[in-house]
């Protein structure tokens, strides 16, 4: 079936994308560009309800012919944006990062990308946004399931005689829903389809607004005006982290609605409709594609600053748009018809031609997630210097024979020195145990406030009991400024405020839970206040291709002296609770060790930081090197010492070491 053409949803096309296309050329007052998806979905909503309703009214619908358009509407161009980005990155990226850019190809082919970017955001070390290069294909991805579920719940509801109030009742619950979900999960409210169905449903219900209501010219010139107006205020005044942001959604959504309803002959209407506007939204969906792959790599690739500038904004601007237009004219318009020629294809035609092509490149981007981004593309050297760069992990910690005879305690700041600690526990034959998880405060009576509360909540409860059943020295390390009064909930002291940047409920919470552990007999060396980079890391950027690209800029130099300003009130905080048992308890402040005059971020070309606040592997060497008197006579203490006791038994096991394989006498 043709479809009518309508130029104010072209222009609202063109609208949407080049607001996304500004949003993420960082383009000045344009913040709020974001909302340029919200509008595409209402557009979705509507045509796709509209072309069904036809056919199903007509008696001709089919579910097959359907996905046929479908396919042929969105595959195409899909296929050649990924294939493209995968190309760039075999050629610019490190196995890391083309690691990461493999799976994002395998997730855009198979329409699941907004599903696995929200299972990753919940993830300690998710990538960011300017380290994803297909992270645009999410909506594409909850458009395609939309897309899979609406036409059999439009034929339901159609046969049920009450489509009107269903869509309604259905557009109503997502909303609702989307709200309620952001409390606690804002960014399954942002990348899920069920909480977003709304949009496509308000676009859904202007096909019955136009059948049952007929305004006026003057009222169509309000609506249409109201409407236009309350898109663009979007775009301008919105920003990513405005709170009630669910609630929001609705203006665009209800401006974009009230534009199409009042239709193309409105003045307001003539705004959008001119030649330009439409030439640019019927390149839309080739723009929307295209754009964000082209920005990711010309700054990946000439720096921020060269992308950045207005002659780089101008330059991606030009390249993205003459992209755009070939990409139309000889991938989209190739394929994208409703001709009845096509449809007799059939379905089994197209999806013996469409499925076999997305299921080999899915079997050549899974293949270069499994093989780790093809590390034999580059030499030897580059491997490792990616593995120094790399944040710590247990594979960084050589085993060693015997019986625990140390623990180490906390959060991702604790797994940060497995490497470093390595050498040197293998040096003196130490087994140690590694307690606790990733932004975990690992403290009697206190629990997250956040999205990872149960995760967390299990990592303590395991930690504790562990502490709880050996009289082992262990290493205690927590990304303490994280845990402040707004964040964590203290069972001890319900009356304590939620201040942001008071830690009362942290000292109190390290009080009790360190009067448990020194009655239990463990010694404890207390790690200090985190030195931090004072500085974004662009992960990615540290390490060069097979082709080069513009590193990482280095980081401005933050002197001790400043380092031990923003460390001092924590670190007092920490002596404070040192004081009260100084034969158990032993302070190590990093700031004493890692800075000299100033505090390295990066030497002789090796990176010590994985991002603002975590060593990479050779951070954490160094760290170490730099404290390593500290550390081997509280771990000489450990193996020469102390005892591991089982539960329910009375007797204990020796853990012996000679003393002379330790440099600084007990």
């Amino acid at each position: 079936m043709q479809v009518h053409f309508r130029a104010e949803i072209a222009g609202l096309r063109a609208i949407a994308v080049v607001s996304v296309l500004l949003f993420h050329l960082k383009i000045g007052g344009f913040e709020g560009g974001f909302v340029g998806v919200d509008v595409f979905f209402v557009i979705s909503g509507y045509l796709i309800s509209r072309n069904i309703l036809s056919d199903v009214r007509a008696g001709r619908f089919s579910i097959g012919d359907f996905y046929v358009r479908r396919t042929r509407r969105i595959y195409p161009a899909l296929i050649f944006t990924v294939v493209a980005t995968y190309l760039c990155g075999a050629l610019w990226c490190a196995p890391d990062m083309f690691h990461d850019l493999a799976k994002e190809s395998t997730h855009a082919l198979l329409s699941i990308s907004n599903i696995q970017y929200w299972r990753e955001s919940h993830q300690y070390f998710a990538a960011k946004s300017d380290e994803l290069a297909l992270l645009h294909c999410w909506s594409l991805s909850l458009e395609e399931q939309f897309y899979l579920l609406w036409p059999v719940f439009i034929v339901l509801a159609w046969e049920c005689g009450r489509i009107f109030q269903i869509i309604t009742a259905v557009a109503i619950a997502s909303f609702v829903l989307a709200v309620l979900v952001a409390k606690a999960d804002p960014l399954a409210s942002f990348f899920l389809m069920p909480f977003r169905i709304f949009e496509f449903g308000i676009g859904a219900l202007v096909n019955f607004l136009e059948t049952k209501f007929r305004p006026s010219t003057f009222a169509k010139e309000s609506i249409s005006a109201t409407g236009l107006v309350g898109i663009v205020a979007s775009v301008l005044l919105f920003k990513s982290d405005m709170p009630l942001l669910e609630a929001a959604y609705l203006l665009p959504c209800m401006g974009t609605a009230a534009t199409i309803w009042a239709g193309d002959q409105t003045k307001a209407a003539k705004i959008i409709t001119g030649p330009a506007m439409v030439g640019i939204g019927a390149i839309s969906y080739s723009l929307y594609l295209c754009h964000w792959p082209i920005i990711f790599f010309a700054r990946f690739i000439f720096g921020d600053e060269a992308a950045n500038s207005p002659p780089g904004v101008l330059t991606v601007t030009v390249v993205t748009v003459a992209v755009a237009t070939a990409m139309y004219f000889l991938i989209e318009r190739r394929f994208f018809t409703s001709s009845s020629k096509t449809l007799s294809i059939g379905f089994r035609k197209n999806a013996a031609i469409f499925g076999p092509a997305v299921l080999s490149l899915v079997a050549i981007t899974h293949t270069t997630f499994l093989s780790k981004g093809f590390a034999w593309r580059l030499p030897q050297a580059q491997t490792e210097l990616a593995h120094l760069q790399d944040f710590p992990s247990g594979r960084d910690l050589e085993a060693v024979n015997g019986p625990v005879a140390v623990q180490l305690v906390g959060d991702s700041l604790a797994t940060q020195y497995l490497a470093g600690l390595s050498l040197l526990m293998k040096e003196l034959n130490i087994h140690l145990e590694v307690l606790g998880g990733a932004a975990c405060p690992i403290l009697n009576g206190v629990k997250l406030k956040a999205l990872r509360r149960e995760e967390c909540t299990v990592a303590r409860d395991d930690a504790l009991k562990r502490l709880s059943s050996t009289n082992l020295p262990f290493i205690y390390v927590q990304k303490w400024g994280y845990y402040d009064d707004a964040t964590i909930e203290y069972d001890f002291e319900e009356n304590i405020p939620s201040s942001k940047g008071s830690f009362a409920k942290l000292e109190l919470a390290l009080v009790r839970t360190f009067e448990t552990w020194v009655a239990n007999g463990h010694r404890i060396l207390l790690m200090g206040d985190q030195v931090y980079a004072g500085c974004a890391i662009n992960r990615p950027r540290l390490l060069q291709g097979p082709l080069l690209h513009e590193p990482q800029p280095p980081c401005p130099a933050r002197t001790r002296d400043v380092v031990e300003r923003s460390t001092a009130a924590m670190d007092q905080l920490l002596s404070r609770i040192q004081a009260r048992w100084p034969d158990k308890v032993q302070l190590l402040r990093p700031v004493d060790y890692f800075c000299d005059e100033n505090c390295p971020v990066v030497k002789d070309g090796v990176w010590f930081y994985f991002d603002n606040v975590h060593f990479t592997v050779a951070g954490s060497h160094y760290m170490v090197t730099q404290s390593e008197d500290v550390f081997r006579n509280f771990l000489c203490h450990a193996s020469g010492a102390d005892r591991l006791r089982r539960v329910g038994d009375p007797d204990y096991i020796e853990v012996l070491m000679p003393q002379s394989e330790c440099s600084i006498p007990y």
